[in-house]
């Protein structure tokens, strides 16, 4: 988390970095209202792009006490979006929060969405509306699963063959947890499966059950879900699969050891995007306050591709990674001496190139962020698009941004931009403080003798972590807090310093045992 001071203080240089970098090929200067309403608050969005280019926008709308679902599209890239529909016919109270607003998927010209409102029973429960005429008229909301439980946090993706893939949380009456289930079904017949109860909870051990989890879908119908567990209130992110022949989900996987210690509900779990051979994986750590990105090939699932969005702000929101052209792009939210910007950048798969290309979205930075929700990023031809809720009006409504992306120039004439840092940088240790191992990112322009060594408060060597002639490029190294004998050492501050040609920076880091 960056302090106020330290904003103060290198505010200049990372403007700079992002505004006047004349290599970059994205310039978001469209910004607008997705459909204005005086004294009317619209939240929580989420959209999608159809097979025909049409985009799909749904959100949740509040007047006074009384909240709808609101959907509207657009088959002009977005210049005008039409006449809102409210979707929800039953008058229940419609449940939103955090990460758990309306979701929208299309599949042909049908279009579906999933959210969550009260039952007969009055407890939270998931629903389904479809539009089988490209959002102009919509069924009545349908009730997925038991009406005697508590049901929240669903996602759902479709698949190839039109078959719809649920995961949620479900809880008895009483708020006792009963699990995450999985179900998949065809739309046209509702003919539900049998709810598979995800195997991931023992005496000690549980999902976060305040934390949505995510699914996604390969084109071979290969399942993919990730939550955010609970292990003595470690919370780290965790992914499962399980491929078409399976009747069970794999054993699960860490996506990044952070020893995550949090005490209270943090609402926030890891987002997934897949292509045939990778899968990315956005997630937040309050050990840290940062968001990340990861990634791994499909099938081993050894996510060793951690980045850290931008250590130079505290974020706390960050979209759906979208892979394209073997780029992840992702935009996330960092909040900035109590205003809030949206950013964007991009990170090359096959090797961790790091977040590259940062751009800020939202073109007014003095505006207060609802921070309950993700914002929404999607791809559209040669097209990004993205999605947020905005409150500088005093009003939250939804607001939307676009940039146009050349991918073959994005590729080839920008590589040296993607692949090379520009300066020298030493960034602070991850996670600080840490118990046993942290890493150490640092940043090398050019080719050179690269040392980085580890002192104690005293200056005294401890351990010598490199010592060699290294290729440019943006690099990183663990300590598992043992010396040059690889004897472990006390718990205290230590000192990590790096030289790189003329370049000289050294910073701290705390061992706690």
């Amino acid at each position: 988390m960056c302090q106020i001071v330290k904003f103060l203080a290198t505010s200049f240089f990372i403007f700079n970095f992002v505004f006047t970098d004349e290599n970059q090929n994205l310039n978001w200067n469209f910004e607008n209202i997705l459909y204005p309403k005086e004294n009317f608050h619209q939240q929580f969005p989420d959209a999608t792009i159809g097979s025909n280019g049409i985009i799909h926008v749904v959100w949740v709308e509040q007047y006074g006490n009384q909240k709808s679902i609101q959907y509207s599209k657009s088959n002009s890239e977005g210049e005008n979006f039409s006449q809102p529909i409210q979707v929800n016919s039953i008058n229940n109270n419609i449940i939103a929060y955090s990460q758990s607003g309306p979701k929208i998927r299309a599949y042909g010209n049908s279009i579906f969405i999933i959210f969550m409102m009260s039952n007969s029973n009055n407890y939270e429960s998931i629903y389904l509306s479809t539009s089988e005429d490209n959002g102009n008229t919509w069924t009545q909301e349908i009730e997925i699963g038991s009406p005697d439980q508590r049901n929240v946090y669903p996602d759902f993706e479709i698949d190839l063959n039109g078959m719809i893939h649920l995961v949620n949380y479900s809880f008895h009456h009483n708020w006792h947890f009963e699990g995450v289930f999985y179900r998949s079904f065809f739309p046209d017949s509702l003919n539900f499966s049998i709810p598979i109860l995800i195997d991931i909870i023992s005496n000690d051990e549980e999902p976060c059950d305040c934390c949505q989890p995510d699914l996604a879908v390969t084109d071979s119908n290969d399942i993919f879900i990730a939550y955010r567990n609970n292990i003595s209130s470690i919370r780290d992110s965790y992914i499962i699969k399980k491929s078409i022949q399976d009747s069970v989900f794999s054993v699960p996987t860490i996506i990044a050891e952070h020893n995550d210690f949090i005490s209270f509900c943090p609402t926030s779990g890891p987002m997934l995007a897949l292509n045939n051979t990778h899968i990315a994986a956005s997630y937040y750590v309050f050990n840290g306050q940062n968001s990340f990105l990861n990634f791994s090939n499909l099938d081993s699932l050894n996510f060793n591709n951690e980045t850290i969005l931008n250590d130079n702000f505290n974020q706390q929101n960050f979209s759906y990674p979208i892979i394209y052209d073997n780029y992840v792009h992702l935009v996330w939210v960092e909040n900035i001496a109590g205003n809030s910007d949206i950013f964007y950048g991009i990170s090359e798969l096959e090797e961790n190139s790091g977040i590259q290309n940062i751009q800020r979205v939202n073109q007014d930075s003095t505006f207060g962020f609802a921070t309950q929700k993700d914002p929404i990023l999607l791809k559209n031809e040669d097209k990004v698009l993205c999605f947020w809720t905005d409150g500088r009006s005093g009003d939250f409504q939804i607001y939307f941004s676009k940039a146009s992306l050349d991918s073959s120039t994005m590729k080839n004439n920008n590589t040296e931009k993607l692949t090379t840092p520009s300066n020298f940088k030493l960034f602070l240790a991850y996670p600080n403080p840490f118990n046993p191992i942290t890493t150490i990112r640092y940043d090398l322009p050019e080719d050179g003798l690269v040392n980085i060594t580890i002192y104690d408060m005293l200056g005294n060597v401890i351990n010598q972590l490199v010592n060699e002639v290294q290729n440019s490029g943006y690099k990183s190294i663990q300590w598992n807090a043992t010396d040059n004998q690889g004897q472990p050492v006390s718990a205290g501050v230590y000192l990590y310093s790096i030289e790189a040609g003329e370049f000289r920076q050294t910073k701290k880091m705390i061992l706690l045992k």
